[in-house]
């Protein structure tokens, strides 16, 4: 059975072009455009591993994480934070807020890919 992998990023190009690599490496993606549609979607259905952007409308990328990871329902799914921010405080706050795994854009798909194929044999 494919992995479930939820997608969040509000820009379209990118979740059309990531969704499109994901879906070719087996997985079956959910996509959301913003931090409180992936955090409904996080509560309503099960996911194996869930990427997200930081800067998003309505909850930024962190706090969904910081929300992920503190609900004893969610917080063994693994995060990888995906954003535009490339500072070293950038990558600091996503490790403290939980996360897993830093990437930052432009991406390098094989990267994220081995990122996430690293994360699923963990779990």
């Amino acid at each position: 059975m494919a992995k479930k992998i939820l997608l969040a990023d509000d820009e379209p190009d990118i979740i059309t072009i990531l969704k499109r690599y994901l879906e070719v490496d087996g997985y079956n993606v959910t996509t959301a455009s913003d931090g409180q549609e992936a955090f409904d979607k996080i509560n309503n259905d099960t996911f194996d591993l869930i990427i997200l952007d930081v800067m998003m409308p309505k909850i930024n990328g962190w706090e969904v994480c910081k929300k992920i990871k503190s609900d004893p329902k969610t917080s063994n799914i693994p995060v990888i934070i995906l954003t535009a921010k490339s500072q070293d405080v950038d990558a600091l706050m996503s490790y403290e807020c939980g996360a897993n795994e830093y990437a930052t854009k432009p991406f390098d798909f094989n990267v994220i890919s081995a990122s996430i194929k690293k994360l699923l044999k963990v779990q």
